[in-house]
């Protein structure tokens, strides 16, 4: 077996034994990112919202509309992203780009729906670039990564302002904290799969690229029991036949493929 666990210090040995259990959260992301690219027009299950510069404005300033009626109006040139999160309403991000300022983003929550209803949050998130949404409990958690640190920073709705809350997560904890709480179950019955392609796999702490584990992997021919999937990734647990020793983390899912049983063997 060619996985690499014998040089691995027990920090990291202790790591990767520990799984998240952080299933309290609602939302759905690209993989790990909020929805569709940004523009000026999203629909929404109650109605368009749309984004129109200011014409004759001093500074560039957007006008928010929803069903083609003034919304409310925010300074810079903004985009429209939606969020695909799980609720009555709709949400919608504006996305404010400020050429003036040393950082450029600036950000504002609509909730559109149910029914008639469309409200505008309080501009917040100055140099941050949008990450992720979630839930919690009852309230909706922004997330945004500082331009700088590239630390994700969250934000809860609370009335018509956006409090920040006071965990700064890393890239790969915030996007393992929604993959837990987005991720699909695998029935047992089909949770066994097998490495293909060429070379190693790697396993890494979170569903996101950058999160890759520089010493785990397991090579074409290994088998793992896939738990959950989440966008392009798979949650496994791995077992090394010839030690016993046990890992698990997230592997792409093109990298796997079913078992092969005896009935599929060719006659």
């Amino acid at each position: 077996m060619a996985s690499a666990f014998a040089n691995m210090t027990p920090a990291l040995r202790g790591r990767l034994f520990i799984r998240a259990a952080l299933a309290v959260l609602v939302v759905s992301m690209h993989p790990w990112c909020t929805a569709a690219d940004a523009r000026t027009s999203v629909p929404t299950r109650f109605g368009p919202v749309e984004t129109r510069t200011v014409a004759g404005a001093d500074a560039d300033s957007s006008n928010i509309l929803f069903r083609g009626a003034p919304l409310g109006q925010v300074d810079g040139d903004a985009n429209l992203v939606k969020l695909s999160v799980q609720d009555d309403a709709d949400y919608v991000i504006a996305d404010a780009f400020l050429p003036g300022l040393h950082c450029h983003h600036r950000f504002t929550l609509l909730q559109i729906g149910p029914g008639d209803e469309a409200t505008m949050s309080q501009p917040f998130g100055d140099c941050m670039t949008l990450f992720g949404a979630r839930r919690a409990g009852d309230r909706l958690v922004i997330q945004l990564a500082h331009e700088t640190t590239a630390q994700v920073h969250e934000f809860v709705w609370m009335q018509d302002r956006m409090k920040e809350l006071t965990n700064v997560l890393t890239r790969c904890e915030a996007a393992q904290l929604t993959a837990a709480s987005r991720w699909l179950p695998v029935a047992a019955g089909q949770a066994a799969r097998v490495i293909t392609g060429t070379g190693r796999a790697w396993f890494h702490t979170a569903p996101l690229d950058e999160c890759k584990l520089p010493q785990l992997f397991v090579i074409p021919g290994d088998v793992l029991t896939v738990i959950h999937t989440y966008g392009d990734y798979a949650d496994v647990a791995y077992r090394n036949p010839r030690t016993g020793r046990e890992a698990s983390g997230w592997i792409r899912v093109e990298r796997l493929a079913p078992m092969r049983t005896p009935s599929d063997a060719p006659l």
